[in-house]
């Protein structure tokens, strides 16, 4: 196995955990935390791809943005 594929195995898994692409609890949770979950995951995907990284920078925006407004709405 080469490097970008072991990258690969590691983006995909850890995108199953729905915190790692953005989802939080903004009323309650650190929004300097999120920013450090997304500076590492964006350079697992950067390793992967562009492809990979644009679509992470995309789930993670929409997210973000989602979980931003839950909190102000709770």
């Amino acid at each position: 196995m080469d490097k970008t594929e072991a990258f690969r195995i590691v983006y995909e898994e850890l995108k199953k955990n729905p915190m790692f692409c953005g989802h939080f609890d903004a009323k309650h949770g650190n929004r300097e935390f999120m920013y450090g979950i997304c500076t590492v995951m964006e350079n697992i995907a950067l390793n992967v791809s562009e492809d990979a990284y644009e679509e992470y920078s995309t789930i993670w925006c929409d997210n973000i943005v989602e979980s931003v407004e839950r909190g102000k709405n709770d």
